[in-house]
């Protein structure tokens, strides 16, 4: 097969794709298409300008579809395997791109530290500590109900003369880790299926006043759902890129 016809291949597979996702007629532009789904999508609207320059590409290597009666028009070049290459790459990313689900860290012991009402504060600090963690989320049956940090545990010593952290237990301090009363950090959620660009967004767009510390994921997004894992910056590492 000649690059062109695969170079058309990728981008009649990748028109039919963007028609259907909006459900349009052969009426409206493959531009369009782009520029539509780049106002709703963060994926699309991250690989704008690159499907923009393809399509672009397409229509100077093809004849005009007035002259030669077909859809896609004739091919009167030759794309280089690089091309090629590039163009099928961007498909897959766009069509299949990682989500929530390839990115989190899984709710266990190993990967994720975390504490329930019942844990001794002295001991989730200990662990903190020797695991260079900044916080822990607390779980009740699989749910939020909080996250203990530093931040959490500057505003304690602040604002108490003295504290036994030895004798103190996470639920009498449970207004302290309400994640809507924590200072200088705050904490989002997304969905398992939710794109790498979109999670991606989260710490881009960032609060002023606050720094997202960590983003966690339930099945559609909610609060209320059992916890399936959390993402930080630091999971993102070696993404950025993508």
């Amino acid at each position: 097969m000649k690059n062109s016809q695969r170079f058309i291949k990728i981008y009649n597979h990748l028109d039919d794709y963007m028609r259907d996702l909006l459900d349009e007629s052969v009426k409206v532009s493959h531009t369009y298409l782009i520029d539509t789904l780049a106002k709703k999508n963060s994926l699309f609207r991250h690989y704008k300008n690159d499907l923009k320059e393809f399509a672009e590409l397409r229509n100077a290597i093809v004849h005009n579809t007035h002259f030669s009666g077909k859809r896609f028009g004739e091919a009167i070049a030759e794309p280089i395997n690089e091309v090629i290459k590039l163009y099928e790459e961007l498909l897959h990313h766009v069509m299949q791109p990682k989500t929530a689900k390839d990115l989190y860290r899984r709710i266990d012991a190993e990967t994720v530290l975390t504490a329930n009402l019942n844990s001794p504060l002295i001991q989730i600090i200990k662990l903190m500590h020797n695991r260079k963690n900044t916080c822990v989320p607390i779980l009740e049956a699989g749910k939020l109900v909080g996250v203990f940090s530093e931040n959490v545990l500057l505003s304690l010593i602040a604002r108490n003369d003295v504290l036994d952290f030895n004798n103190l237990k996470v639920r009498e301090i449970v207004d302290y880790i309400d994640i809507n009363s924590h200072h200088g950090e705050y904490f989002v959620f997304c969905k398992i299926n939710d794109d790498i660009f979109k999670i991606k967004a989260f710490f881009q767009n960032q609060n002023s006043k606050k720094r997202l510390e960590m983003i966690f994921v339930t099945g559609n997004g909610n609060p209320k759902e059992h916890i399936l894992g959390v993402i930080s910056p630091w999971d993102l590492v070696g993404e950025i890129s993508e």
